[in-house]
């Protein structure tokens, strides 16, 4: 027999959730007809995908390296839905889109732009996700769709993309102390304000220098500017943020001991709720962004 798309779709909720009966409860089926159907798919497929010998089932070899092409044959079947739901014409009266301060706002508008042309009577709500994380957002359905850091576990019902990678450079006002050492150390850093974006702490790979005893949480990409050009703290900002000040010199980058070459990256997602059928509008929009290309 060929496998199913319900046999597929079992199979790699069973993967994420590492446990039988935490599948049943997603998909909201029996445990028994979870085994079932992996069972099954299993036979189908001439391949054994769970090792079932531990207390939860864990993927084999082989069920590791299917999960990826079982995925793609998903991501296929969701864009046919999307595409013909696209066709229904039910066109939504807004669309809610939150968004990060980390997200390169120039390198979208392009896009929001057609969207603009295109749906010229549906409104556009841009939201800044402040106490509450991007995908809680998403999954409690204040917004359609998200932009921001990733975050290494996305809750279940959650899909995204990578847009591509945000640059990330640490700097100071140039007359601020930090900007005089031609090797700044840990301790160095420690005996000085940190400013953080309050969205990207939460978000970001941590590494030994992000970490300071004196920190102050900004939820405002252009307070966090403000107060790095009055020469409150340091801070690790995206470089787009920076350019103009750097380039005239207001602005400096940090030298550190540790990590000579400050510039390092961190992803950019788009992140939407899988179990959500939006309309023409959002279909047009989540695809239209997904295909985004974003360095810098």
């Amino acid at each position: 027999m060929r496998p199913s798309l319900e046999q597929l779709e079992v199979f790699a909720a069973a993967a994420r959730e590492r446990s039988f009966s935490a599948t049943a409860r997603k998909l909201g089926k029996s445990q028994s007809a979870i085994s079932t159907a992996i069972a099954e798919l299993e036979i189908d497929l001439g391949v054994e995908l769970f090792d079932r010998g531990a207390r939860y089932p864990v993927l084999t070899h082989a069920g590791t390296a299917l999960l990826a092409e079982v995925d793609a044959i998903l991501s296929h079947r969701d864009t046919l839905l999307d595409r013909a739901n696209a066709l229904t014409g039910l066109c939504e009266p807004r669309v809610a889109i939150a968004m990060e301060d980390a997200c390169p706002y120039g390198v979208i508008a392009p896009t929001l732009s057609r969207f603009a042309a295109r749906f010229p009577m549906v409104q556009v709500e841009i939201l800044q996700p402040l106490s509450t994380p991007l995908a809680e957002m998403i999954l409690a359905g204040e917004a359609a769709l998200g932009l921001g850091c990733p975050q290494p576990d996305y809750p279940a019902g959650i899909g995204f993309r990578r847009l591509g990678e945000v640059t990330l450079v640490n700097v100071v006002r140039a007359d601020h102390p930090l900007g005089a050492i031609a090797s700044v150390s840990f301790a160095h850093l420690a005996d000085h304000m940190k400013l953080s974006m309050a969205a990207q702490s939460r978000r970001v790979t941590t590494s030994e220098y992000l970490k300071s005893p004196r920190q102050w949480l900004v939820h405002s990409e252009l307070a966090l500017l403000e107060l790095l050009k009055g020469g409150l703290g340091w801070a690790a900002v995206p470089r787009r943020l920076v350019a103009d000040e750097l380039a005239s010199g207001e602005l400096v980058e940090l030298r550190l001991e540790a990590y000579p070459f400050t510039q390092w990256t961190v992803g950019l997602d788009l992140v939407w709720q899988v179990d959500t059928k939006p309309g023409v509008a959002g279909t047009w929009l989540r695809v239209e962004l997904g295909n985004t290309k974003v360095f810098g």
